[in-house]
């Protein structure tokens, strides 16, 4: 749905339709896998939205849903490219890039974990909004109108220098466990149709079991889980995921 509004409508009009239907904001629909944080959500939608490119870089410790906004982004959006910043080297985010000459925006993953090589790259591109590569077996020249880039960091300290005037830091905070509950429960039941006791057993296992507010492990759990399943079934995939996978000491 949002895909094709996207390409037409500016925040004007997302308001009418918010008018119409003030249940249930836009915003709300777009990042509807996301518990809280109703303002982070309205200004990312005034951002993907805007004329002019503006561009953000969600910041804050693991559990606190930065990588959902932009899973929600890449599912929602045409003209999107996702970046993981870890698994990039500089001719590959070129080529990535290249790749897609006509993106609007650009998705990256812990930004923080970029080489210095694809941060050059990438601050090039933001400043001039050209992409160029003049070598013998590459050859190109493409201009990127308007392309704003939306990213995660775990600390405003780790984000590179270079992009952080670029890239505006929008500070995040730790899901409470009635929040993490919560997103587990839809993400669950949506995604792999558990029912909700399953879904409730899973994400305080992962809470307190794990050790972890990570909802990429409660996802990982989920994933192999049947509705069938036990408590006792429930609590042998945790405590094996705890022994031999994500290790009990672990806290991320």
């Amino acid at each position: 749905m949002f895909k094709d509004l996207f390409k037409k409508l500016g925040f004007d009009e997302l308001h009418k339709m918010q008018q119409h239907a003030p249940q249930e904001s836009p915003e709300e629909r777009f990042f509807s896998n996301i518990v809280g944080n109703g303002d982070i959500k309205k200004l990312l939608m005034r951002a993907i939205v805007a004329k002019d490119g503006v561009s953000y870089c969600l910041v804050g410790p693991p559990a606190s849903a930065k990588s959902v906004f932009l899973q929600e982004m890449e599912k929602g959006l045409d003209n999107a490219i996702f970046v993981d910043g870890t698994g990039t080297s500089g001719r590959g985010l070129v080529d990535i890039l290249a790749s897609k000459p006509n993106a609007k925006y650009l998705l990256i993953d812990e930004i923080d974990k970029m080489t210095k090589r694809d941060v050059a790259i990438l601050y090039n591109v933001l400043e001039t909004g050209r992409l160029q590569r003049n070598m013998r077996d590459q050859k190109f020249d493409i201009k990127f109108r308007g392309l704003r880039v939306f990213a995660t960091s775990n600390s405003r300290e780790k984000m590179p220098k270079p992009l952080q005037s670029r890239i505006q830091p929008l500070i995040m905070h730790e899901y409470s466990y009635e929040e993490f509950e919560q997103i587990s429960i839809r993400l669950l039941t949506q995604r792999y149709k558990l029912p909700q006791t399953t879904a409730i057993k899973i994400s305080s296992g992962v809470w307190i079991k794990l050790k972890s507010k990570d909802i990429r492990k409660v996802l990982a759990i989920g994933r192999i889980a049947k509705r069938t399943d036990t408590d006792d079934d429930i609590n042998w995939l945790i405590d094996t995921h705890a022994k031999h996978i994500f290790g009990q000491s672990e806290f991320n």
